[in-house]
């Protein structure tokens, strides 16, 4: 079900995934997400940068319109996929419309701007934190889980940040690692280096229903040539990744991380 408003959303879901784009919750934490269906509890997937682009496109944005082959409007394809992804998984849907950065602001105009610092004057730092706060209240039982921002991309580190401000609140908060970043060599411990907080991680088993995340994952059919070069490579990589984390007794995990405080 994709619900079209915060307060839409039922107050029986226990577990709330921000996904800064469409596919960054199927491909981070699809495991998790199938297995806690599974076993008969509601999730909520809130993608924060889901609205079409308005205006004129800078020449960075127009440039990988043309290298995606992106349609006229290809928010549209995007949202079905998402659509899709979510059904396959058994979740729920919150889409907050907010743009991409490429979209929203002239000073992520290259590869390099996006993997940087965010900008000062960035919108949705604000934007996030107001309607993030509105969805605590209206959710305040549920256990929430937040990107680790693992790659840098700007998206995700204004989500970091603004979920952050709800652990110092002592939200209930678990953090994912951000695929297919975390695959890169050191990529996870340089990341964990950056933050002030000591983590620990907790493996979570998804054995059972790994397939049904790289089916998942596969709905995102626009993002497969930019991430991955094919499915069957997407495939492969993700399940490589789910079985080296494995311990002994485990099959395939997604490994996610809490504050040894909370």
């Amino acid at each position: 079900m994709r619900w079209s408003t915060i307060h839409a959303v039922p107050q029986t879901v226990q577990h709330v995934y921000l996904s800064p784009h469409f596919d960054d919750a199927a491909l981070s934490v699809g495991g998790v997400i199938a297995a806690q269906v599974a076993a008969g509890e509601q999730v909520l997937i809130v993608t924060v940068c889901s609205a079409a682009p308005s205006g004129e496109l800078t020449p960075f944005a127009a440039h990988l319109h043309e290298r995606w082959g992106a349609a006229t409007e290809p928010m549209t394809a995007r949202q079905a996929e998402d659509e899709r992804a979510a059904a396959i998984l058994g979740a729920d849907v919150l889409w907050l419309d907010k743009q991409d950065a490429i979209y929203r602001h002239p000073g992520y105009n290259s590869v390099a701007a996006i993997f940087a610092e965010v900008l000062a004057d960035d919108p949705l730092i604000s934007e996030l934190r107001s309607l993030l706060a509105k969805l605590e209240e209206h959710l305040p039982q549920a256990r929430w889980y937040a990107p680790l921002a693992i790659g840098n991309h700007v998206d995700h580190q204004v989500t970091f940040h603004v979920a952050h401000d709800l652990a110092a609140r002592a939200i209930d908060l678990v953090w994912y690692e951000d695929l297919p970043y975390a695959t890169k060599p050191q990529a996870v411990e340089q990341r964990l280096a950056q933050i002030p907080d000591q983590l620990v991680p907790i493996n979570a088993e998804i054995g059972p229903v790994l397939e049904r995340k790289l089916d998942a994952v596969a709905a995102y059919a626009s993002q497969m040539l930019e991430l991955f070069t094919s499915e069957e490579r997407m495939r492969a990589q993700l399940a490589a990744y789910a079985h080296q984390l494995a311990g002994p007794d485990q099959a395939a995990v997604e490994r996610l991380w809490r504050g040894e405080t909370v």
